[in-house]
């Protein structure tokens, strides 16, 4: 009585992540470079033929049923599709063609990557994205100390600053790749952060001038994911209520001594 509990309480947790993470991706539908989450969960065929593997005490087999408490969330997956190019003209926005990632630098130190490459130059020259960190180079910070020079970028992101006959190579934007993008943290947003230091310098992303990579978050087919999520939910608190009036009565009915 208590497992059949369990199962419909556990359901219920993984049909709120994964309505909260859908929540959370429609509501960064305007986030530039935003990757979309969704809920990995363990089925219960899954969960009902690890438990017939599963040894107990002295090797042997478990009683079939033993262990078995439903589906759970085994892991939010981000999906690193990339979102669609959208043109905006802008001499400070840029996107990327191929897994690389921009890096950027906040007032701490501390790095982080993303595809957010939407940036503007402060008073002071120096490029810096919506939030105020500081996009890195190779050489570090990225300062144009005359802002009336024309902003060029090479596709491998070596910037240029000048026109005509006076062209100068200021730096290169720093551009990683990872093999393995899933080792990858999300700490917010759109931003990364790199835990088991497997960033390389990227070889095949190009930089694209002018434009911006939209979220990958498609709105129809997050509001269809709901739906059956929202259901099962439902039914879900439906099984928890029954099974408490069963254990209700378990205890104050059938368990009575007279």
């Amino acid at each position: 009585m208590l497992r059949g509990l369990y199962i419909a309480t556990n359901s219920l947790d993984v049909q709120q992540a994964k309505m909260n993470t859908i929540s959370n991706n429609l509501a960064n539908i305007s986030t530039t470079g935003y990757k979309r989450n969704q809920v990995v969960d363990s089925k219960f065929a899954d969960s009902l033929q690890l438990a017939l593997e599963a040894n107990g005490p002295g090797g042997k087999r478990q009683p079939l049923g033993e262990g078995i408490l439903g589906n759970m969330v085994t892991q939010v997956h981000i999906d690193f599709t990339a979102g669609p190019l959208s043109e905006t003209g802008g001499v400070t926005d840029f996107a990327l063609e191929g897994k690389g990632f921009f890096v950027v630098e906040n007032e701490a130190g501390e790095q982080f990557y993303t595809r957010d490459g939407s940036f503007h130059l402060d008073g002071e020259g120096t490029l810096l994205n919506s939030e105020g960190f500081q996009v890195l180079g190779e050489g570090g910070s990225i300062t144009i100390e005359d802002a009336g020079k024309k902003l060029a970028i090479k596709e491998d992101g070596t910037i240029l600053v000048g026109e005509g006959t006076d062209i100068e190579e200021l730096d290169k934007l720093q551009i990683v790749e990872f093999a393995d993008p899933t080792l990858l943290k999300k700490t917010d947003g759109n931003y990364f952060t790199d835990p088991e230091g497997t960033a390389e310098e990227a070889m095949s992303t190009k930089v694209v001038q002018g434009w911006l990579e939209r979220t990958n978050v498609d709105p129809v087919e997050e509001m269809i994911d709901m739906i059956p999520a929202l259901r099962v939910y439902e039914s879900s608190q439906r099984l928890v209520q029954i099974n408490d009036q069963l254990l209700d009565k378990a205890i104050n009915q059938v368990g009575r001594v007279k």
